[in-house]
């Protein structure tokens, strides 16, 4: 902080520094049990929440540059340090205020030392800035759409490595937990910029994998504590984010990496989640037998359509009860199943040539013979089938008549013949799109009153979040198929319509989305009463699925080991864009045009099929002529 008095007096100022605690999930339960103590000798304010059974020995601490005169210790919500500042006649002054936290006094006053210092707060601060242009400038784009390149260049992977992966928690939930399918979801969509995190990530997860081939749904790690659950696509992730980092990184020796397994309680007949201490087996396996374990698993796990059962739900947690008896069905893990397949089985050709994989081809063929025979709605596909066979998704329902996930990955799968995707398409462009508020519903209409519970999405007002709102994960997927579809154009309008910064334009757009205008939302509302209101923000997957669309699907940049195809799907206002590709110490500075003819050129010459990357530490040129 810096100040200068303007005048030609001498000035004393009081400054106050201070903060409101949770030290906890919930202030309302915490702030009582926060012990707080001055350490005038030493300059700081400590707090503790003494009745936390995990972090109760965390101190967090409050100080500044200049001499604390008094701080606050025993008002419940507010913390603060003071002190009055003496200023010359038009004399300016730095000063420091430092909030951390470590594990003894002794730490606390290392840090605060450290940190008090302006010469080094200074520093530090440039090591952040220098860290995260390092990171954000792998990929850096200049195209005709500035609010694009603003999102694209530093903020969607911002988001997901600060908020997602570095602190996994945002100002609307406080988490904290490793998700598993969250996770592995984050990591692989920067695996384009930081692979060696993906690979960690892959493996972290594989360990916690119990041997019978399910997983955790969540779990902290300093306390070895989570969720045993029948969630059944958590498990799957596993398979799916292991093939996309081999396929971008080329890293096939993962496979062979040993990881154990997780120890704990199993459930009961009638339990469908339990939250478990756990811990780690002696015995290890390859990563390559945790993803088959997976697989098997999901493939034994069939309903009487011949379709993976819903369990205790899938992606949408919320729909936890529809196959809560064993019997419901889900039709979106049916799509995933195959996608998932398809992608592994390519991995295994290359990986072992020699390796059967008769059973995987058989079963998706039967698989894909299922999801079109027996799921197909007349214009779309359903979303799920509950424990007493009753449809979900149909256009026989008076609630959630479809669903777009369904509809998407149907697409992605490639399990949709050209005529029925076309149809489902034109579906969600009928029902689900909201040009008026600018948000693509996850289904409609929202639950309500139905006699078939699909579980605690109903709890939700309708038009809030899962129900009926704009769920973005939901979006992401839909615009992948629509770029897989041939709709480029569409999929782009779509994209920018979600974009907060074209959100947040003017004052009355302003007053409807209600949250930030340079991170995505997780979830905007359809309700009557909030249309077109941002849900909570930050701490959201979606930000990785909008990168890597932004990225792969849009851009065109598919990295594969020491390769890079440029494939891009721009829309037709774009004569092209420019861009900057960082690999290792070496720049690749791009420049895509539209012509009549295809073209590529490496440093000025012809070159056929994907580049070859070389960090030799120069900058080349690429010069790409699409139609």
């Amino acid at each position: 902080m810096r100040l200068k008095n303007k005048t030609n007096k001498q000035k004393t100022t009081n400054i106050n520094f201070w903060v409101n605690p949770a030290l906890g999930n919930f202030e309302d339960k915490t702030t009582r049990h926060i012990l707080t103590e001055f350490m005038g000798d030493d300059n700081y304010l400590k707090m503790r929440n003494v009745y936390s059974i995990n972090f109760g020995d965390v101190n967090v601490f409050m100080s500044a540059s200049e001499p604390i005169a008094s701080a606050t210790c025993d008002k419940m919500l507010i913390k603060d340090i003071s002190f009055d500042l003496e200023m010359k006649a038009n004399e300016e002054k730095n000063l420091v205020f430092v909030l951390g936290c470590s594990m003894s006094d002794s730490q606390n006053k290392a840090l605060i030392q450290k940190y008090t210092n302006l010469q080094n707060a200074r520093k530090e601060l440039k090591n952040v800035k220098d860290y995260w242009e390092q990171t954000l400038g792998v990929i850096q784009v200049t195209s005709p759409d500035k609010s694009f390149d603003y999102m694209m260049n530093g903020w969607y992977l911002y988001q997901t490595l600060s908020a997602r992966i570095m602190a996994k928690a945002g100002f609307y939930q406080v988490s904290g937990a490793f998700g598993y399918r969250d996770q592995l979801q984050d990591a692989m969509n920067i695996s384009s910029v930081n692979p060696a995190y993906t690979k960690d990530q892959i493996l972290k997860n594989a360990a916690h994998q119990f041997e019978q081939g399910d997983v955790l749904h969540w779990w902290h790690e300093k306390n070895h504590f989570g969720l045993r659950s029948r969630y059944k696509d958590d498990y799957l992730w596993l398979v799916y984010a292991t093939s996309y980092y081999i396929e971008t990184s080329d890293d096939y020796g993962i496979l062979d990496i040993q990881v154990p397994y997780v120890l704990g309680e199993e459930l009961s007949d009638y339990e469908n989640e339990k939250g478990i201490v756990f811990s780690y087996t002696d015995k290890t396996e390859s990563l390559l037998e945790h993803c088959m374990k997976a697989l098997e698993l999901s493939m034994k796990s069939l309903g009487r359509h011949k379709i993976p059962l819903m369990g205790g739900g899938d992606w949408n947690d919320g729909m936890n009860r529809v196959g809560i008896k064993g019997k419901g069905e889900s039709v979106w893990l049916g799509f995933f199943l195959y996608t998932t397949i398809s992608q592994f089985t390519k991995i295994l050709k290359k990986y072992d040539p020699k390796m059967d994989i008769t059973k995987y081809n058989e079963f998706n063929n039967k698989l894909k013979d299922s999801l079109n025979k027996k799921t197909w709605d007349g214009d779309y596909y359903l979303r799920a089938f509950f424990d007493n066979g009753d449809k979900l998704g149909s256009h026989e329902n008076t609630e959630c008549k479809i669903d777009l996930i369904s509809q998407s990955f149907a697409i992605i799968s490639g399990v949709a013949p050209k005529e029925r995707a076309e149809s489902a398409i034109r579906s969600v462009e009928e029902t689900l799109v909201d040009d008026k508020n600018k948000i693509i519903y996850l289904l409609t209409p929202p639950f309500e009153k139905t006699l078939n519970n699909p579980g605690y999405i109903m709890n939700y007002s309708k038009g809030i979040r899962e129900n009926g709102g704009q769920y973005t994960h939901g979006v992401s997927w839909y615009l992948m198929s629509l770029i897989k579809a041939g709709y480029h154009d569409r999929a782009y309008r779509y994209f920018q319509m979600i974009n907060p910064v074209n959100r947040t334009k003017e004052r009355k757009d302003v007053e409807q989305y209600r949250v930030e205008p340079y991170v995505i939302a997780a979830d905007i509302y359809s309700s009557e009463f909030f249309p077109g209101r941002g849900g909570w923000t930050w701490y959201t997957g979606s930000a990785g699925w909008f990168y890597r669309v932004g990225t792969q699907d849009i851009l065109g940049v598919h990295k594969m080991g020491d390769k890079l195809k440029l494939d891009p799907r721009i829309p037709v206002a774009w004569d092209g864009f420019k861009m900057k590709y960082r690999y290792m110490d070496t720049i690749y500075d791009i420049d895509v045009k539209k012509g009549k003819k295809e073209d590529l050129k490496l440093d000025g010459k012809n070159v056929s099929g994907d580049i070859t990357l070389k960090n030799d530490k120069k900058e080349h040129k690429i010069n790409l002529v699409i139609k």
